[in-house]
């Protein structure tokens, strides 16, 4: 059994390298009902779907979002809602807030529950996705017609993110496993809506010593090949535990 009054929303970040993206979808029916859990009932199939905007408006689009089944916490709901979304397991996964306005779903009442995911969208395939049809990215500035209030949704999630990332190095979710200095710089540049000076930054950086030097380069590309390196969790978890303060601004 599933409730009808309290849902998942989750909203799926990712970073191409230039620009933060979010995930959405558009709802089919037919796949919608493949997924709901069997303890569903036709009326509350009914009672919830009959009259979504998703089902009715084939220009809007959704976050991925299900109503909780009685019998799950709403964490670990969360995270097998990410994995059916887009088929990985592990992934970094934040609680935004609840949004309750009594109106938000104007032909019944459901309060929601937000989380935000990262994930870099290098290593997703879409065709992973076992509860939508159609999947695009969006730049977070440039978003479509969205269902309810998934815009406001969206903009809490960024909200978090962006404070989230200037004292936990959250960001290096959105990176691939090794990357370089320039990469690691224009991702919190973009997650943090504002220009920083590459020579305080990359100080900042190497003060911290959260970076391993894989003793790589780039390959494959037009310019010179910048060196790799990935983010040392151990050292940042102990450091951590000794008091380090991350900021970055």
């Amino acid at each position: 059994m599933i409730l009808d009054d309290v849902s998942v929303d989750c909203v799926i970040f990712g970073f191409d390298g230039t620009s933060l993206k979010v995930l959405l979808h558009q709802i089919n029916r037919k796949v919608l009902q493949q997924t709901l859990p069997s303890e569903i009932t036709e009326e509350q199939i009914s009672r919830l779907y009959d009259h979504h905007p998703g089902m009715l408006d084939e220009t809007l689009w959704n976050l991925f979002a299900a109503h909780v089944p009685v019998d799950q916490d709403l964490d670990a709901f969360a995270l097998d809602l990410v994995r059916r979304a887009i088929g990985l397991k592990n992934v970094y996964l934040q609680q935004i807030e609840a949004f309750g306005a009594a109106k938000r779903v104007p032909y019944t009442r459901v309060i929601t529950v937000g989380y935000y995911a990262l994930i870099n969208p290098a290593y997703h395939d879409l065709r992973k996705s076992a509860i939508a049809k159609t999947l695009q990215w969006f730049n977070v500035t440039e978003l479509p017609p969205l269902c309810f209030d998934h815009a406001e949704i969206i903009r809490k999630g960024l909200e978090k993110l962006r404070w989230e990332a200037m004292y936990q190095p959250v960001g290096f979710h959105l990176l691939p496993e090794k990357f370089t200095l320039t990469e690691f710089q224009t991702l919190y540049e973009v997650l943090l809506n504002k220009k920083l000076d590459t020579r305080n930054f990359r100080k900042k950086i190497s003060k911290m010593n959260l970076l391993i030097d894989t003793n790589e380069k780039q390959k494959n590309v037009a310019h010179r090949a910048a060196k790799l390196y990935q983010f040392d969790m151990a050292n940042y978890n102990r450091l951590k535990k000794e008091g380090l303060n991350f900021r970055i601004e």
